[in-house]
């Protein structure tokens, strides 16, 4: 069994988070995540926030707090999570700590329709994928301050090691070299 659909449940679980610290309203949560750098650890598509607030709103999970309007800037309205909410949160939490990740991923068709392309550029695209992978660790490095727990890079950093050696094994064992050539 899987959590949801990754990116609604990813959502739900950071909006959530979020509130428990304190009421906020949409755009604050947006905010938060740009300007605290947890962007680049949640990736979310923003307007799915206010999506999944109405929903939480409409499931008890979160409640309206307040209705504001500053000068002439729209009307904002500030959500607080319910105790219906942090029971949500937790067994969300608990079942993301107990399950494995999804294993949808488009990179396993890549590689059983691997055919559709020549050998060389495999190799090519390969060399791409590890290159990428580098600069992944580099990003990873550079952005572990922002990160709200040392595990979530710990363990980034470990995964991305992992996908670059057996990438590079592969690389090496179709003609190519683990430096990519």
């Amino acid at each position: 069994m899987t959590v949801g659909s990754g990116t609604t449940t990813l959502t739900r679980m950071v909006v959530l988070w979020l509130l428990s610290e304190g009421p906020l309203h949409g755009y604050r949560i947006k905010k938060i995540l740009d300007d605290e750098g947890l962007g680049y650890w949640f990736p979310l598509e923003y307007a799915s926030i206010y999506s999944v607030l109405r929903t939480l709103v409409k499931a008890g999970r979160v409640k309206v707090v307040a209705v504001e309007r500053d000068g002439q800037r729209p009307e904002r309205t500030r959500y607080a999570i319910t105790v219906a909410g942090r029971q949500h949160l937790a067994e969300l939490l608990e079942r993301v700590w107990r399950e494995p990740p999804s294993r949808a991923d488009p990179f396993q068709l890549a590689l059983a329709a691997r055919s559709e392309l020549t050998e060389e550029r495999v190799v090519a695209l390969l060399s791409e994928r590890v290159e990428a992978l580098r600069e992944r660790v580099e990003t990873l490095r550079s952005l572990a301050r922002s990160a709200p727990a040392p595990e979530m890079v710990e363990r980034q950093l470990a995964l991305t090691h992992a996908e670059i050696d057996w990438a590079e094994r592969l690389l090496v064992t179709n003609g190519g070299t683990r430096d990519g050539n």
